[in-house]
């Protein structure tokens, strides 16, 4: 707070204290006029010699060349002072015995000053520990030590200010651990990549030099290897395709046009799309929606994909002999979708991460069962895009049900 504000403060403070003198002198005391007059100049003049000397202090202290402490001390003895001064100008210009009225007025004013500065010292000290707490803590959050923190006393402004203090912190901690976790989700991320691209890379490589270097000359291999480079290449442009598409639905860079999409005609499609992979692994597909089920409102293309992710998984992961089942039923305010399946279920300890990019658990999601562990990353972020939200049940050797909900087509 500047000088300037700190001057009306001050003179209201000085209009009060001069209303209530006045006051108290013809209320109380029944002073003549002639006195209230005389005794109006004299606070005029007092008041006037004190506003000055209080606004050279305040100006001195608002410099901040000293601790907290000294400061609000020598505010609370620059207060006794100024009433020293306003006593000793009134025995002068007044009616008070100098030899007993003053003599009583200073031993009493030094009585009560002393105990004003024991407290305002106390208080100064209090106050001052409770800053030195807040550089402390910010000196420690400054270092790197983002635990730090610093006790909160009472409910006045400082209090509030620990609490602040305390909440960004808070949200330094979290935001330096969120930090730390797409580090080395990154990482991962790159690991995977590579793994996955290093792979077909390496194979299509192999082969090209065996057939370059002339070491296949048979007809059927050649055939054979260039069906597998074909196949190689196929999972390589899938891989970057995914990549792209979920790099596109993280960064929300996807703007989906939604329109009224028949549920019926979705589910049939689908089926329809993934039967042969079902026959080829011998699983039974099927769907079934219920009757008051009308429109989706969703992004055709989009929620194809989700679903055909979702179903490929399911079959991917039932054995032979096994169901693999698509619902859709109403769920208000919205419509529910769920595919489930018969298969070898996925383990509790990897339910929670069965969502993130390239994340295979050791049965239901490793490598050998293919896959780049991108189809749920992307699934969840197309249906997120869509508005709904995605979840996962599911128990070893019992199977596993997969479910979203979205909007209804009005």
């Amino acid at each position: 707070m500047t000088l300037q504000r700190s001057v009306l403060p001050l003179g209201i403070g000085f209009v009060i204290a001069l209303s209530l003198a006045l006051l108290l002198a013809v209320g109380w005391l029944g002073a003549p006029n002639q006195d209230v007059v005389d005794l109006l100049r004299y606070l005029l003049t007092s008041g006037l010699i004190s506003l000055g000397l209080g606004l050279m202090g305040l100006a001195w202290l608002r410099r901040g060349q000293s601790r907290l402490w000294v400061q609000v001390t020598l505010t609370y003895t620059l207060g006794v002072v100024i009433a020293l001064f306003n006593i000793f100008l009134t025995a002068q210009l007044m009616f008070i015995s100098a030899d007993h009225d003053l003599v009583l007025l200073v031993l009493l004013l030094a009585f009560a000053a002393v105990i004003s500065l024991a407290l305002g010292y106390t208080l100064a000290r209090v106050m001052s520990q409770r800053v030195i707490n807040l550089c402390v803590g910010a000196r420690a959050v400054a270092d790197g030590d983002l635990a730090a923190r610093v006790p909160v006393d009472g409910r006045d402004e400082l209090a509030d200010l620990a609490c602040e203090f305390n909440r960004m912190a808070g949200q330094l901690a979290t935001a330096a651990s969120e930090r730390d976790r797409l580090e080395d989700s990154r990482r991962e991320l790159f690991a995977s990549i590579s793994h996955d691209l290093r792979t077909p890379l390496a194979s299509l490589r192999a082969m090209i030099e065996a057939l370059d270097d002339g070491l296949v000359v048979d007809p059927a291999t050649t055939r054979r290897y260039l069906g597998t480079m074909r196949n190689q290449i196929t999972h390589l442009n899938e891989l970057i395709d995914d990549l792209f598409e979920l790099a596109q639905l993280e960064s929300g860079a996807v703007t989906l046009e939604l329109i009224p999409i028949s549920a019926r005609d979705l589910i049939s499609d689908t089926i329809e799309a993934m039967r042969p992979q079902a026959a080829q692994k011998g699983v039974a597909l099927s769907g079934s929606v219920a009757a008051e089920v009308g429109a989706v409102l969703a992004s055709p293309q989009k929620l194809e994909r989700a679903l055909y992710n979702l179903v490929s998984n399911a079959i991917r992961h039932t054995p032979a002999g096994g169901e693999v089942t698509l619902l859709v039923s109403s769920q208000p305010p919205g419509i529910l979708f769920e595919v489930r399946d018969t298969g070898e279920g996925i383990a509790p300890a990897d339910l929670p991460h069965v969502f993130e990019r390239f994340y295979r658990g050791e049965k239901s999601r490793s490598r050998a069962t293919g896959g780049a562990g991108l189809g749920l990353a992307i699934t969840r972020g197309i249906i997120e895009a869509h508005g709904g939200t995605i979840e996962i049940a599911s128990e070893p050797g019992h199977g596993t049900n997969v479910r979203f909900a979205l909007q209804v087509a009005r």
